[in-house]
């Protein structure tokens, strides 16, 4: 039985690290790296043309860096996982990764396996964040400073639109139990005190219209 193997493309403006990806990945048979690139100027074009499954991009990149690659990969083939491969592991960043697209964020200074794992975790529809972050770290996904999600941003502009909270539910479709704790996050996220707060903060920022 032959196995299929994930194609995968790199991203890093450091010849260091691509090679030691290339050697890292000769060793593994389920894995496959199909090229990389060194700027995030290409990666768009780099993903069309070698039709990779997964994305380990750096963050610090020549030109647009690799948050903003990110969303040009999810924008244009929404199908990619891409692999934050970072040396750097502050709150904001994972925050930001994660809101462009990123499906794992890996640092490098882990042990390789890390990386295979996490690009075999996303390839089977699981999130992975390096372990050598903090729990505080991972939990400001729900804390404040922490992103918005689409649905948070959908009940929030519906709230400012005057509809209660039991309209909400029935506009898209959720129990209303489910729209008072997505909006109970969010005003966590914003770091307000109330309901009507938050819709005036998520105005004053124009997360909402």
């Amino acid at each position: 039985m032959v196995t299929a193997t994930t194609k995968c493309l790199a991203v890093d403006d450091h010849p260091a690290v691509r090679q030691g990806l290339g050697l890292m990945f000769g060793d593994t048979p389920d894995l496959e790296l199909v090229g990389h690139v060194d700027s995030g100027e290409d990666v768009v074009e780099a993903v069309e043309r070698l039709q990779p499954e997964v994305v380990i991009m750096d963050v610090r990149l020549p030109g647009i860096d690799g948050i903003s690659a990110i969303k040009r990969i999810a924008e244009a083939s929404p199908g990619v996982k891409t692999v934050m491969f970072s040396a750097y592991g502050d709150k904001r960043l994972l925050s930001d990764a994660i809101a462009a697209g990123a499906r794992g964020y890996v640092m490098k200074g882990s042990p390789p396996e890390d990386l295979l794992r996490a690009i075999r975790t996303v390839v089977g529809g699981k999130p992975f964040v390096d372990p050598s972050l903090s729990p505080a770290l991972l939990m400001s996904q729900v804390g404040p400073d922490a992103p918005l999600s689409e649905r948070e941003r959908e009940i929030l502009q519906l709230l400012a639109e005057g509809l209660h909270t039991e309209e909400v539910a029935r506009r898209i479709g959720l129990s209303t139990e489910t729209v008072k704790s997505d909006t109970k996050r969010a005003i966590l996220k914003l770091e307000a005190d109330s309901r009507v707060h938050a819709v005036a903060i998520a105005l004053r920022q124009a997360i909402i219209e």
